[in-house]
């Protein structure tokens, strides 16, 4: 699934080249895709683009137009045939037309005035300025469950998704079975400058390609080379040549260096 990074190119990405394009329609083929009615953009101008979490936001003259990619979403800009597995298309005056392109259909878009109606559940931003390390330390006053669900609920902070959390996780060191009430204050500010540091590389690396993202461009993410633990099984620990291991929690694949990230004795 494209996270906070993947998503965050398109922003930078788009607004580059779509500022200013007026909509002429719109549609949605894949009818599950968005319920949106796209003739009453008609006229409209892009304006601006936003991010909150994973959803891309599009700002126009009077709507907002909230892209979410989901597990395998991308989104092309083209002149002339449509791609396969397009399930929404918008089109603009200068004939150009952007279409989320999505092989398994989970991709979704909407249009509204209110963007809290679609993303106000979501949590801080972890590159915001209010996002500091003393309102993290608060953040976990009261959390007792394990930190790598924690890192992926979206309502506690948005756009971390399985490969973030598992850098994260390796970075600090912290193993992510660990329970965020038996963190120490030290290792609080180590995860929370972790959180900072990996995204911040991802979004300087234009993200991380798995299986079909693209960006703007139509260009890899290239953090895939940088990854130390994510899909890593079996290989020799960048820190201290121990194996990978993969192990799962809340249901989703983790990786980490069993070595370098213990559970403390007493914790055990």
């Amino acid at each position: 699934m494209p996270e906070l990074p993947e998503v965050d190119s398109y922003r930078t990405g788009l607004a580059k080249s779509m500022k200013g394009w007026e909509i002429s329609g719109g549609k949605s083929i894949w009818q599950r895709a968005s319920d949106a009615d796209f003739g009453k953009l008609k006229g409209e101008k892009v304006v601006g683009f936003g991010r909150r979490g994973k959803y891309l936001i599009i700002e126009l003259d009077l709507h907002n137009i909230i892209i979410h990619l989901r597990m395998t979403g991308r989104i092309d800009i083209v002149e002339e045939k449509t791609p396969k597995y397009t399930t929404v298309e918008i089109n603009f005056s200068n004939n150009k037309k952007m279409c989320l392109v999505d092989y398994r259909k989970f991709g979704r878009v909407w249009v509204v005035k209110d963007i809290s109606i679609i993303v106000g559940h979501l949590g801080i931003e972890p590159l915001s300025n209010q996002f500091t390390a003393r309102k993290f330390n608060n953040m976990l006053e009261k959390r007792t469950g394990r930190l790598k669900p924690l890192l992926l609920n979206q309502r506690f902070i948005a756009g971390i998704g399985n490969y973030l959390a598992d850098e994260i996780l390796f970075k600090s060191a912290i193993h992510p079975l660990r329970k965020a009430n038996t963190l120490t204050n030290e290792e609080k500010k180590i995860l929370h400058r972790s959180i900072r540091h990996i995204i911040r590389k991802s979004i300087d690396y234009g993200g991380t390609t798995f299986l079909t993202f693209r960006g703007p461009e139509g260009k890899k993410g290239d953090f895939w080379k940088k990854l130390q633990v994510f899909r890593k099984t079996g290989e020799p620990c960048p820190h201290c040549k121990k194996p990978i291991t993969r192990i799962i929690v809340g249901q989703r694949s983790t990786h980490l260096c069993e070595n370098k990230q213990r559970i403390p004795q007493n914790l055990d």
